[in-house]
């Protein structure tokens, strides 16, 4: 049920899915996995899914069937964690049955059009390893924890997947080794173990890794760090392409900008350049999604840094002559590095035309808490957002429907009618099934949202990895599915251990 890097990276190793996602061609396509085989029938409402034969769960060694399969699936919407917030809209928990020992039928509350990525993220559990140990009360009805209690422990793992865990140290490490009886297929030199670190600091960064033992580094150091580590023989930086983009968020409910020619102006307040410079693990955005992602449409009009014509539209704005008495204030979450230079960036310009904006440095854990109310956050939110799947509709769903209100997913809080009418907007391009016409209303609903001015779209996010020129990793050449977690497929990986002694000075 994990969302963050580590744990999202964790389960994809070590859960198998129902479905999956994979690099081909120069795109991404959906694949069978632990269903060989799915069809949909009556209007997009009922799926079947054939299972795989012979695949066995870590531990018990019992082969999986569709009553796992059930469980799983009943398990993951009625706990609505994690990624279990793609089913819940869709999923009917009282329509999911097993036809068979290898069938699953899967029968949805309304047309959904998207439901083989959702697919994807159903991660298959032992059902009956997880029922003997669900402790109550709980806060899942009848389900009481669901056995979320003793997962967590880390005793066990419970699934199919191409690791499974050995050992699990809490706030040091995970150990997982290789699953000798998994149905698929491993790279020919993959890891026999993987350890995963919490280590995001750059100094002990920089000594692990000039010493080998650290393979590859996180996401989240500072631009500098990576720069020095480049610099090491035998280590590169990884340009990972995600589905990420990092914005600033406008709480349209909030003085001044509840004036759409004060959001507008801000766009034109935002040094777009400059930003790419401080924050290098950006590219340009296009559009109000990232450029990667499948029926991406381009901004309608330019965005571009110009004084000006911020200046133009404030004074269309009705707050045009007392706008020092609407200060803003901008949030730098203290740990982010660099992110502090980018609100002074957009506060040096917007006090050339009379905006007043504060850096107001906060926890992590504050700006979270903050965001579950309209009132409370900042007038402006920087935040790295990244989807779950390939279709631009599912950063749109995640960033801007309704859903997500409460969450760090979004502050513009917009008002009721523009909100019901986005949300019907983007609900019906979800339900259509024709890809070509979904693409065509996810296009027309981009313009819809971009003429909002909800946010600054400052660029596309670049995830940095530093990473042991001894590991042949397909996501550094660009072969990955771009959702967070899934760069880290270990059972693709090659090791080049005559490489990595040589760099150890060992021959």
């Amino acid at each position: 049920m994990a969302h963050d890097e580590s744990g999202r990276a964790y389960i994809h190793n070590v859960y198998d899915t129902l479905l999956s996602m994979e690099y081909r061609g120069g795109t991404v396509v959906v694949i069978p996995w632990l269903a060989e085989r799915w069809e949909a029938t009556e209007g997009g409402l009922v799926w079947t899914f054939y299972l795989r034969k012979g695949v066995k769960f870590h531990y018990s060694g019992r082969e999986m069937t569709a009553d796992d399969v059930v469980f799983s699936i009943l398990r993951e919407t009625i706990m609505a964690e994690g990624m279990g917030y793609l089913l819940v809209p869709w999923v009917d928990v009282n329509k999911v049955v097993a036809i068979d020992r290898y069938t699953v039928q899967v029968t949805l509350k309304k047309p959904c059009g998207v439901f083989e990525y959702l697919a994807s993220y159903i991660y298959v559990v032992d059902s009956e390893e997880v029922k003997k140990n669900i402790r109550c009360p709980g806060p899942y009805g009848e389900w009481c924890d669901f056995g979320k209690g003793w997962l967590m422990e880390g005793h066990r793992s419970v699934g199919t997947g191409p690791y499974m865990l050995a050992e699990y140290v809490p706030g040091s490490h995970v150990l997982i080794v290789k699953n000798k009886d998994w149905w698929g297929t491993f790279a020919p030199r993959a890891p026999e173990k993987v350890k995963i670190v919490a280590i995001i600091d750059p100094v002990p960064t920089l000594t692990l890794m000039s010493k080998r033992e650290l393979d590859i580094s996180t996401i989240w150091l500072p631009p500098e760090t990576y720069e020095e580590l480049d610099k090491i023989e035998g280590i590169d930086v990884a340009r990972l392409r995600l589905y990420g983009m990092y914005y600033l968020m406008m709480n349209t409910r909030k003085p001044p900008l509840d004036d759409i020619q004060v959001r507008k102006a801000l766009f034109y307040l935002f040094d777009y350049d400059t930003f790419l410079k401080l924050m290098p693990q950006h590219e340009k955005a296009t559009s109000i999604v990232p450029s990667n992602m499948i029926g991406v449409c381009p901004f309608p009009e330019p965005v571009e840094f110009n004084i000006e014509k911020a200046r133009e539209e404030l004074m269309k704005s009705k707050y045009w002559g007392q706008l020092d008495k609407y200060p803003m204030d901008i949030t730098w979450r203290a740990p982010v590095p660099g992110e502090d230079r980018v609100g002074y960036l957009l506060a040096t310009a917007a006090e050339q035309v009379g905006l007043k904006i504060n850096i107001e440095k906060l926890d992590w854990l504050f700006v979270v808490e903050a965001m579950t109310r309209w009132d409370t956050p900042n007038e402006i939110e920087p935040m790295w957002i990244t989807a779950d799947y390939p279709e631009a509709i599912s950063m749109i769903y995640l960033r801007w429907h309704s859903s997500s209100h409460g969450t760090v997913n979004q502050n513009e809080w917009f008002t009721e009618d523009i909100q019901k009418e986005l949300d019907a907007k983007i609900e019906d391009a979800l339900a259509t099934l024709n890809k070509e016409e979904r693409l065509r209303k996810t296009c027309e609903l981009i313009r819809y949202i971009f003429y909002l001015y909800p946010s600054i779209f400052a660029g596309d996010f670049i995830g940095f990895k530093a990473y042991q020129t001894y590991i042949e990793w397909p996501s550094a050449r660009g072969e990955m599915v771009g959702v967070f977690g899934w760069d880290v497929e270990y059972w693709k990986m090659n090791l080049n251990l005559e490489e990595k002694a040589r760099l150890l000075g060992m021959k």
